[in-house]
Parts: C-alpha cells; sequence; structure tokens
C-alpha cells in the first residue's frame, strides 16, 4: 500500500503506515496491478480528468489572490501516485464560480417584433371600438330628430310691425309637438311669404326644439286713395295691399299720380323724407312732372320742386317745419325763402 500525504507533509493520522512485510507472488502481483491504477479521490461535481489539477484560464480573475499559485504547474501525477488534495481544492474553487456565472446570465430577451404587433393589434382594437362608438352616435342622432323625443316646443318671431306673432305662427302651419326632423321648414316660409305684407322671411330650426322665423315687411311710405281702399305703396314704389294706412304712410294726390312715372318719383320723395318729418306731412301732391307740393298739419305747404337733391331738401325740410309761417320753398336746399 501507498502513503496518503496532506497538504501539510504529515501522514495521515487515520492511515496505518505501509509495513515491509513479506508477501507471496501472488499478492506481489495484485500491489504491482494497483501501482498501474492510480486510485484518485473522489471530487463532488463533474471533474474532466484531463482538466485535474489544472485551473482554466479564463477563469484566473475569479480566483482569491492568495489561492492562485503563480509557480510552475506540477507535473501529471506518476502511476500509482495519489493526486494531491491541494490539486483538488484549488480545482473546486474555479468550479464555483463557473455555475455561479452560469447562474447569472440574463434572460433570453422578448422579441421586439412579437411585442409591437401586440400593440399594433390592442390599438387597432381601440381604434375599432372608438369608431363604432361614434357610428352608433351618429346614427342615433341622425334619427333622433324624426321621432317623439325631439319635438318642436316653440315658434320664435323676429321683424314684425304689422302682422302680428301670432299670425306668422299661424301662418307657418307648423304644429306642436311636431319632430324637429319632419318639419318643413320650406314649405312654412313659402305660406309665410304668402302674406301681402310679408317682404321676405327665414325659416330654420334652431336645436333641440324651436323654430326660428324672421320676417321682413313692406314697409308703406304712401298710399292712394281708390274706389276700393286705400293702397299702400312700399319704398320701392309696390301697390302691395288694399288696407288701413298706418301712421307715417302720405298720401298722394294730383294729376301726375296717374302717371307711372310721376307716381314712381313722389315715392322717392316721400321715401328720402324722415319717420318723424313724413308725421307732420298730412299729403303730397304731384302738379307735374318737376312741381311736388308737400301739405303739412296746420295748413302750411312747403314746395319741394324736382324729385331731385331729395336727401338735401328732407334736411331742409326739417328745418322749415321749425319755422314761423305758413308757404316754404326749399327747391334750393341751398337757398330757402319763406312768406
Amino acid at each position: 500500500m501507498s502513503t496518503v500525504i496532506g497538504s501539510s507533509g504529515t501522514p495521515d493520522p487515520e492511515e496505518p503506515q505501509d509495513t515491509q512485510d513479506a508477501q507471496d507472488p501472488q499478492d506481489s502481483q495484485d500491489s504491482d496491478d494497483s501501482r498501474e491504477e492510480p486510485q484518485i479521490p473522489e471530487v463532488d461535481g463533474d471533474v474532466d480528468p484531463a482538466d485535474e489539477g489544472a485551473v482554466d484560464p479564463a477563469d484566473e480573475g475569479e480566483l482569491d489572490p492568495e489561492e492562485w499559485d503563480e509557480s510552475e504547474p506540477e507535473p501529471e501525477p506518476e502511476p500509482g501516485e495519489k493526486t494531491s488534495p491541494a490539486r483538488v481544492r484549488a480545482y473546486e474553487s474555479t468550479a464555483a464560480p463557473r455555475a455561479e456565472a452560469a447562474a447569472e446570465e440574463p434572460p433570453t430577451p422578448v422579441d421586439d417584433a412579437a411585442l409591437r404587433a401586440k400593440r399594433m393589434r390592442r390599438r387597432r382594437r381601440a381604434v375599432g371600438s372608438v369608431a363604432l362608438a361614434v357610428v352608433v352616435i351618429g346614427v342615433v342622432g341622425a334619427i333622433m330628430p324624426f321621432t317623439p323625443m325631439m319635438p318642436v316646443h316653440g315658434i320664435n318671431v323676429d321683424g314684425t310691425q304689422n302682422l302680428s306673432v301670432s299670425e306668422v305662427q299661424d301662418l307657418t302651419g307648423i304644429e306642436p309637438e311636431t319632430p324637429m326632423g319632419r318639419v318643413d321648414v320650406q314649405g312654412a316660409a313659402q305660406r309665410v311669404a304668402g302674406n301681402p305684407w310679408v317682404s321676405s322671411v327665414t325659416v330654420k330650426r334652431d336645436w333641440p326644439s324651436a323654430i326660428d322665423v324672421v320676417v321682413d315687411e313692406h314697409k308703406p311710405v304712401a298710399f292712394v286713395t281708390e274706389d276700393d281702399g286705400a293702397h299702400l305703396i312700399d319704398v320701392e314704389g309696390k301697390d302691395f295691399i288694399v288696407a288701413e294706412p298706418p301712421a307715417g304712410a302720405m298720401e298722394l294726390v294730383g294729376p301726375g299720380i296717374g302717371d307711372e312715372e310721376g307716381k314712381r318719383h313722389a315715392v322717392e320723395i316721400a321715401a328720402s323724407i324722415s319717420d318723424k318729418a313724413r308725421g307732420e306731412v298730412e299729403s303730397l301732391e304731384a302738379r307735374g312732372p318737376y312741381e311736388y307740393v308737400l301739405h303739412v298739419a296746420g295748413g302750411r305747404q312747403v314746395t319741394w320742386g324736382a324729385a331731385e337733391d331729395n336727401i338735401n331738401k328732407a334736411l331742409a325740410l326739417e328745418t322749415v317745419l321749425q319755422l314761423e309761417g305758413t308757404e316754404f320753398n326749399i327747391s334750393n336746399p341751398e337757398l330757402v325763402t319763406s312768406r
């Protein structure tokens, strides 16, 4: 038997020392065989026999400087020689860091393309949900005005002077509680425009529950009395209705009124006079194509002359109405005369 020497160089107290007792040849042969097969101590972990007692250069940095032996590597053991425990410990000290390094390897990274595809699917689903909600709201919004859920609660009227609000509301023909979407605004406008007092009209929906009607009436500035009554004439010279003359409408008289041109000139004069001054004029007499005379309250008379420079003559009229006298001539507005 061979002697096992520890790292301290002293015999292991637990192992008995070899004896020099004589042995038979068979025992000697067995002893030779045992020497030819060196015994290698068992080491925990997988150890490559070729690497026994050697240190991997790649693991040099992982060894403790105190354990690293910078001396020349020890020769391979001879047959029959046991491996030094120091070598085994050196190898064991390098095996642990390898296992720790393997355990600390980072996990496999997630495939970026797959992650982006997943995000795109989520985004498309979100966009699809929003689009569906918008479509549903749009459909409901398009249908609701045609149902009793959105009825007409009122008709607003603006712009009337001679017509009453109730008259215009009746002219629209719109029944209360009619669904807003079923209101025929064009038909309502045509019905209102059929009234002689109406020059133009606009009918529109005022969501969610009202109808707005804006009326532009004819403005009567003069009238002509005939057998069937007073024919009211607006600022454009249109004879639009036979009715009681409103305040401010000036009566046209005289032989020149029978002529369409004379009548048109008389209307131009009446339209140029302010509302305040027109209230004091009782009539406008057309004596000829170039001679028009105003008959003012209190028996006074103002000669207008021809139907020209009407704006300046209207300003002169407001001045003479404040003067004492019975007859005035403003045919030349810059040189007013009286007597």
